[in-house]
């Protein structure tokens, strides 16, 4: 929007200051009033500006003696009011002006917006009344006239009418805030309410539902054995949480390994790793525990020798804890009962290459998972791939079966591989998606979290 402006200087209150130089040290300042309007001549009323002060020196292009800006609110009549000299200073000093080497003119450029693009400039000499400014910069007052002669009293002029009123001054400065009167005298106790109803029946938990008292007589707590049920009638003397209900579970915390990790556990934590898709805990000292396993049971391999035909097969596995082997387990599906089998253990992840730790020989008399014990002292350590290999012990027409995946689904032991021994090329032959059913049990003393399944 386009504006313009108009200037006056209040020249009472600068004859003012005149009559105050001549009897005390001025302030150096000067009264300033502008009323400012725009484009279509209406005033920009209650609105922030800017402007900025110039005294020329000799001519309206003369030079810069002094310049100001100032940042001020019109009123409700659109007039503007500074006083010249108690501006922020840009250039120059008002005490230093030497108003004796006139003449001066006062230039003044408005920003109606309050920034600094200045639209509305205006010049304009100064005539007599800043140079009462002279005689406080060091003027030399002139000798007092002699008295005159006191004339003749006139009668008394007409009273006038009275003028308009004058535009609203700006607002004063807030005042000091008072001191905090003295605290009141506490008022009598109004009377005791009735007592409110009991809430449900005996250790019933009640609740806000909806804004409403609410209460479930199958939720309920016992304070003093710090016992609760949900879902139950009557809460359990051996139980420290019930949880009785027939369409819905017990949802545990689900997190990745790195979220689990991140935990600061205690020993009896339980979660759900959803990374391997398995429910673990953290125990401490633990004793024997299983740190690599498979269990899919989805097709059978049969292991013997006839003398002719020679089946056996090789796992490979990775420990998940540090800890000594304590045991392997193999699930077998069909036997001849008293047939043997020789259990070899390898560190490596060649089957029947790397470090020989040993073997054992055990009888198979029944179905189902069969356990191999291994002496103690052999070290397995997380990372590291371990294998073992099941043949049989002696030659006959016996045999038996082990269970394992068959790749649909596939074996569940994160970088473990099954098998098979080829005869013909003294070789074995990897089933890479397949595992045998195996479990490797350790002894390991440390916290740690640990497979539930």
């Amino acid at each position: 929007m386009k504006y313009t402006s108009a200037f006056r200087f209040t020249l009472l209150l600068t004859l003012g200051l005149f009559s105050g130089i001549l009897i005390a040290q001025s302030p150096f300042r000067m009264s300033y009033q502008a009323v400012i309007r725009d484009a279509a001549d209406e005033l920009v009323v209650n609105q922030a500006i800017r402007v900025r002060i110039t005294l020329l020196k000799g001519s309206p292009q003369g030079t810069v003696e002094y310049q100001e800006t100032h940042i001020l609110s019109t009123n409700a009549n659109g007039l503007a009011t500074l006083q010249i000299g108690g501006g922020s200073v840009v250039n120059g000093s008002m005490e230093t002006v030497d108003w004796a080497a006139g003449p001066y003119f006062i230039k003044t450029e408005t920003d109606p917006q309050g920034g600094t693009s200045f639209t509305i400039t205006s010049t304009s000499e100064l005539l007599s009344v800043p140079y009462a400014l002279y005689a406080a910069n060091g003027g030399v007052e002139g000798p007092q006239g002699p008295p005159g002669v006191e004339g003749p009293k006139g009668d008394k002029g007409d009273q006038g009418e009275t003028g308009e009123r004058g535009p609203e001054g700006l607002k004063g400065d807030r005042g000091d805030k008072g001191e905090k009167g003295d605290k009141g005298d506490t008022g009598p106790q109004g009377p005791t309410g009735l007592p409110g109803p009991i809430a449900g029946s005996d250790k019933q938990i009640t609740f806000n539902d909806n804004d409403e008292g609410a209460g479930d007589e199958e939720l309920l707590y016992d304070k003093e054995t710090n016992h609760m049920s949900i879902g139950a009638a009557a809460i359990n003397p051996d139980a420290a949480l019930e949880i009785k209900s027939v369409n819905g579970a017990l949802l545990l915390p689900r997190m990745t390994t790195a979220q689990r990790n991140a935990l600061n556990p205690s020993e009896g934590m339980v979660i759900y790793n959803t990374d391997i898709q398995k429910f673990q805990g953290f125990v401490g000292d633990s004793g024997v525990i299983t740190v690599a396993m498979s269990e899919v049971s989805a097709a059978t391999y049969f292991v013997g020798n006839d003398g002719v035909n020679v089946d056996y097969v090789a796992q490979t596995f990775t420990p998940q804890f540090i800890g000594y082997l304590q045991s392997i387990e193999f699930n077998v599906s069909s036997i001849s009962p008293g047939y043997e089998v020789i259990v070899e253990l390898y560190e490596g992840n060649n089957p029947g290459l790397g470090f020989y730790f040993g073997q054992q020989t055990v009888t198979v008399n029944s179905l189902g998972w069969n356990t191999v014990t291994f002496p103690a002292g052999f070290l397995l350590a997380p990372g590291t791939t371990y294998h073992f290999i099941i043949k049989p012990a002696i030659v006959s027409s016996d045999f038996i079966g082990i269970l394992q995946s068959n790749s649909s689904p596939g074996g569940e032991h994160p970088g473990g591989t099954l098998f098979a021994y080829d005869a013909v090329s003294g070789t074995f032959d990897a089933s890479l998606v397949d595992d045998m059913d195996f479990r490797v049990n350790a002894l390991i003393n440390t916290q740690a979290w640990v497979d539930l399944h």
